[in-house]
């Protein structure tokens, strides 16, 4: 041991309630100002900073932690699931943004479809619509991890999954209007852009993705969190070296 180990400690675990991230927002027939579009923009520009800042240190500790063993396996799939869940947070953002910042009538309503793709697609990556999708999805990516981790993260693992799960079915997530936009069949996708505009509840049903990402990012720290602590125990065991 040198005079390192002082300087390191275990980082408590988030007490994660996850059922704020999934409470529905109706519309109330609220229509935004220009001040408050203003002001929501600002936010967003603020948010996607902070995630943009933080996305090559993700995508980088990929090449990092490179070898085979089981430590490291299992914190590659954590980071290659943060780096889909902090990628698509931010592709969610900047459609939003650019939905409220488009001032003529057709690039609003061509936003409005590309926000659709994004979280129809978004949504069915994230955790899938049925079992086929599911089984496919990020989230189940960390489902064989779960038995090295500790009870506490297991449950709310579980917690987590039944609060998707719930989600999935609570809607058809803009599938009929994803198809239109993806496969450009253009007398009925001219039909769909044609739908009254309601600018609130278009930035509302986007928070629906969004917010289901932040749950699995709160996740997905805690998850990072119990691999540090496995590495710092490591070290005060002497069982790692630390070079500087």
């Amino acid at each position: 041991m040198n005079g390192v180990s002082a300087n390191i400690h275990f980082k408590p675990l988030r007490t994660n309630k996850y059922a704020k991230w999934f409470e529905e927002v109706q519309f109330n027939g609220k229509v935004l100002s220009d001040k408050e579009r203003e002001e929501c923009v600002t936010v967003i520009d603020e948010t996607l900073e902070q995630f943009t800042q933080g996305l090559p240190t993700i995508y980088q500790a990929l090449d990092i932690f490179n070898k085979r063993d089981t430590f490291h396996q299992i914190y590659r799939t954590i980071t290659s699931v943060m780096i889909f869940v902090v990628m698509t947070m931010i592709d969610c953002l900047i459609s939003c943004k650019y939905f409220i910042i488009a001032d003529k009538d057709y690039d609003r309503r061509f936003m409005r479809g590309k926000m659709m793709v994004i979280l129809n697609e978004g949504f069915k990556k994230l955790y899938g619509f049925d079992d086929k999708t599911h089984k496919k999805s990020e989230w189940y990516k960390l489902f064989p991890l779960m038995s090295y981790f500790p009870e506490e993260i297991n449950r709310q693992y579980q917690d987590l999954t039944y609060l998707l799960e719930k989600h999935a079915k609570s809607s058809s997530w803009w599938k009929e209007e994803r198809n239109l936009e993806t496969h450009l069949e253009a007398t009925k996708l001219y039909m769909s852009r044609q739908e009254e505009i309601v600018e609130s509840k278009v930035v509302i049903d986007s928070m629906k993705l969004y917010c289901s990402l932040m749950a699995v990012h709160d996740f997905l720290t805690n998850l990072h969190t119990c691999a540090y602590n496995y590495l710092v125990d490591k070290y005060n065991k002497g069982e790692l070296l630390i070079t500087q």
